[in-house]
């Protein structure tokens, strides 16, 4: 691995960098001394851009909401934060792409302190949330009954963040997509460097293409053999749209007001939705609007096409970010930042939260329990940011920093 990282790092890049124009930037990357190294990472935290973190809230609040009128017996939405976590994968891999760029480093540098990074971004709060639900006690979802033991090796394949590798069931629902994250991450930066070498849309175009032959020959080989959902290769073509996305932002402009970006979010959405009701209804989904919604889980295409859509959507999300401008709405940038930052939290806590509200407390009225599930899912997403992962940030970037001057990498 160390070899072909210090084959690529060689040329330099064009990183977009966000600011209010409309044409990306096009600044040059660098690999320096190890002073020079420490300085990029100190600075490796500039603010997000209002079109990312208005994407950031839109996706966790489809999960939020589709986890919260579960729990509350509403039927109708369907499997909206299915999209929102593909969403996620998307955002992800084209901030992450972006936050390489502002690292100016290259080579065995860069794939050390970004691995560093990002285990001590994730691993705090699941770590947290797993040794939390298995003490206190919490049901995986709190929609589907009570809690039940999964067992030891299940118990630390979901503290490593293993569970598509052992197939084991996650002790909190939302944990399922974090295993296909960190495995991302081993490879974010290796195309980082080789679209740095190769940056033609025509190279990204190639491994996007390459990641869906990859994931699809996964599925045809263990077509019936396997759980879809333990899939190793699923969700690459959906975090190689993020990749796309980046790719794409170094060369275009910017050619749309932001505004239309909330409404091709909103559509977006508006066409999962109907995408899912033909997904589970078949000829039958426009009576199926009109009558009872279905609840067996039972779809009537071919399992396949689950891959396609997903991948359809992501590709969607990702080629179409980088021709918006940014979102002008003050009062919706300040809020989406907030979301934004709190929104890891948000992800893994509220589960737990909608377990107090509505299994606990017995409040005795759904929409007070639902008020109470939104504050404290906010208080909680809160509380574990500053308490432990801005810390946990920190020491990362501290770490990593320290990493990147050791004599062994100059």
């Amino acid at each position: 691995m160390q070899s072909i990282l210090k084959h690529l790092e060689s040329n330099p890049m064009r990183a977009y960098m966000g600011a209010a124009t409309s044409r990306a930037a096009t600044p040059r990357s660098t690999v320096g001394t190890s002073t020079r190294d420490s300085r990029h990472l100190a600075v490796d935290d500039s603010r997000d851009l209002a079109n990312l973190d208005f994407l950031r809230t839109v996706a966790v609040s489809l999960v939020f909401v589709d986890h919260l009128v579960e729990t509350m017996k509403i039927r109708g939405l369907g499997d909206i934060g299915h999209l929102g976590v593909l969403i996620f994968f998307v955002h992800t891999s084209l901030v992450l792409m972006l936050s390489m760029g502002r690292f100016g480093l290259s080579g065995f540098r860069l794939y050390s302190a970004f691995l560093v990074r990002r285990v001590f971004r994730i691993y705090p709060l699941s770590i947290l949330a797993v040794l939390a639900a298995a003490t206190i006690r919490i049901p995986a979802a709190s929609w589907a009954g009570a809690w039940g033991w999964i067992g030891w090796p299940s118990f630390f394949s979901n503290i490593f963040l293993t569970q598509n590798l052992t197939h084991s069931e996650s002790i909190l629902s939302v944990l399922w997509s974090l295993p296909f994250e960190m495995q991302m991450y081993l490879v974010l930066p290796v195309l980082f460097l080789l679209l740095s070498r190769f940056p033609s849309l025509k190279s990204a175009s190639a491994i996007w293409l390459l990641g869906i032959v990859i994931a699809w020959a996964e599925w045809a080989l263990q077509h019936g053999t396997a759980n879809m959902e333990f899939l190793l290769t699923r969700y690459v073509p959906c975090f190689l749209a993020g990749v796309f996305a980046w790719r794409i932002m170094s060369s275009q402009p910017r050619r749309f007001p932001g505004f239309l970006w909330i409404l091709f979010l909103l559509l977006l959405v508006a066409a999962y939705r109907a995408v899912d009701i033909g997904r589970v209804y078949g000829p039958a989904a426009f009576g199926a609007v009109h009558g009872a919604f279905r609840t067996d889980h039972e779809i009537w295409w071919p399992h396949f096409l689950d891959l396609a859509r997903d991948w359809v959507f992501c590709a969607a999300t990702g080629v179409a970010l980088p021709f918006f401008r940014e979102i002008r709405i003050g009062w919706l940038n300040g809020l989406s930042r907030k979301v934004a930052l709190y929104s890891y939290g948000i992800y893994v806590a509220h589960i737990p939260a909608l377990w107090v509200c509505f299994d606990l407390l017995h409040t005795g009225t759904l929409w007070v329990a639902a008020l109470l599930s939104i504050a404290l899912t906010a208080a909680l997403a809160i509380l574990l940011y500053h308490l432990l992962e801005h810390p946990a940030i920190e020491l990362g970037k501290r770490l990593s920093t320290r990493l990147v001057t050791l004599p062994a990498f100059n």
